[in-house]
């Protein structure tokens, strides 16, 4: 328990860990041994009202209180990683159309919370992702329209979603300033989607390209102002950091729960190897940064339900949890020895899965530069 959290948060913690665990759980190891898209689990989270959590209930959503989402999305990747990284990134396309959109554009959210439609997040080009300015895709506006040239890369849900943000150049000449974003239909003329990628972690996620060569898109689809795009995005992705800082924290709650379980369990030489001091300091060590990371991440979100600035506080809360994760989810396999290297076991798939987070939404090295910005006076 945390000495901050008001008595109804822990209440629906508690009933957002019951409907993952009698729920979702059940059909994770399907997800990624099948490399199937987790529609059953989503339908499922819809209904819970998990899906509407961060959009305000005029648009058909739970209101736009961050810590919920990010508890929710950390009970559902304590059991369930692949449906909470879908999650989390329709939770970028979410908050973009709620902090940026227009009232017109923010009514297809109403299809988004009910479960119905699925919209994503599309910024990450075959040449990279981390220089948002650097995007290759470009915009020209011809006869009232926009016209759009390009391709997108490693895009999660691409192959199933009905719904794109898509960010491309309205003026090259001006780099970075030049961005404007875009709300796309998948049915929309000129947009192909695919290939699908083959991924080692979050295998159920549909991620995959898109391309677009002389995609017509309307004014009206365009959020925020034409050439503030990159505003766009990185607002987004900057209060979007908690959400996955609040992935990870799940994942790094299960590899703690399942080293504990099987190193009371596991024997050697006569007696459990949780008497052995070694596994006894990685424990230890996996639950002090489990604690860190859960006060990090809570605070965080917390600040954005504040309307604070969190420009740091996201920046080192998913620098530190990505990074706790990936050392200690290593520790469990070295715990387990050969099963924690098993296909078919939690540990093994958390230990594919967790590299994803210290990627996302800005690698670790990206996380570092941002927070160098904050050590001059």
């Amino acid at each position: 328990m945390i000495a901050f959290l008001p008595p109804e948060i822990e209440e629906f913690r508690n009933r957002i860990r019951k409907f993952c665990e009698s729920s979702l759980e059940k059909n994770a190891q399907r997800w990624d041994e099948n490399e199937e898209y987790p529609f059953e689990s989503l339908r499922a989270m819809a209904e819970e009202g998990i899906i509407g959590l961060g959009i305000p209930e005029e648009y058909g959503g739970q209101g736009t209180n961050r810590l919920k989402l990010v508890i929710a999305i950390e009970e559902v990747a304590r059991v369930d990683p692949n449906s909470a990284f879908i999650l989390e990134v329709e939770s970028l396309f979410n908050q973009t159309l709620v902090m940026h959109g227009t009232h017109e554009q923010k009514l297809v959210l109403r299809d988004i919370a009910s479960g119905k439609k699925i919209g994503t997040f599309a910024l990450t080009e075959p040449t990279g992702g981390t220089d948002v300015a650097g995007i290759k895709s470009i915009a020209r506006k011809e006869n009232g329209k926009y016209y759009l040239y390009g391709s997108k890369f490693f895009i999660t849900s691409a192959m199933v979603a009905s719904y794109f943000i898509i960010f491309a150049k309205t003026s090259p000449e001006l780099k970075g300033k030049g961005i404007t974003a875009f709300l796309v239909d998948k049915e929309t003329e000129n947009l192909r989607i695919g290939p699908s990628i083959k991924m080692t972690g979050f295998r159920g996620s549909a991620i995959g390209g898109l391309r677009y060569d002389g995609m017509p898109v309307d004014p009206e689809n365009v959020i925020g102002r034409e050439n503030e795009g990159i505003k766009v995005a990185l607002s987004t992705l900057e209060k979007g950091r908690v959400n996955i800082s609040a992935l990870s924290l799940g994942m790094l709650q299960r590899v703690y729960e399942e080293s504990v379980k099987f190193s009371n369990y596991r024997k050697s030489m006569d007696q459990p190897i949780i008497n052995y001091q070694y596994i006894q300091q990685y424990l230890t060590d996996m639950l002090t940064d489990l604690e860190a990371s859960r006060l990090m991440v809570y605070n965080t979100a917390m600040l954005i339900d504040q309307n604070q600035n969190v420009g740091m506080n996201a920046a080192s809360t998913k620098l530190f949890v990505s990074e706790s994760l990936m050392k200690h989810v290593v520790k469990a396999v070295e715990i387990m020895g050969g099963y924690g290297y098993t296909r078919g076991t939690v540990v093994e798939r958390l230990f594919r899965d967790a590299h994803n987070t210290t990627i996302s939404l800005g690698t670790s090295e990206a996380m570092r530069m941002v927070l160098s910005r904050y050590l001059k006076i």
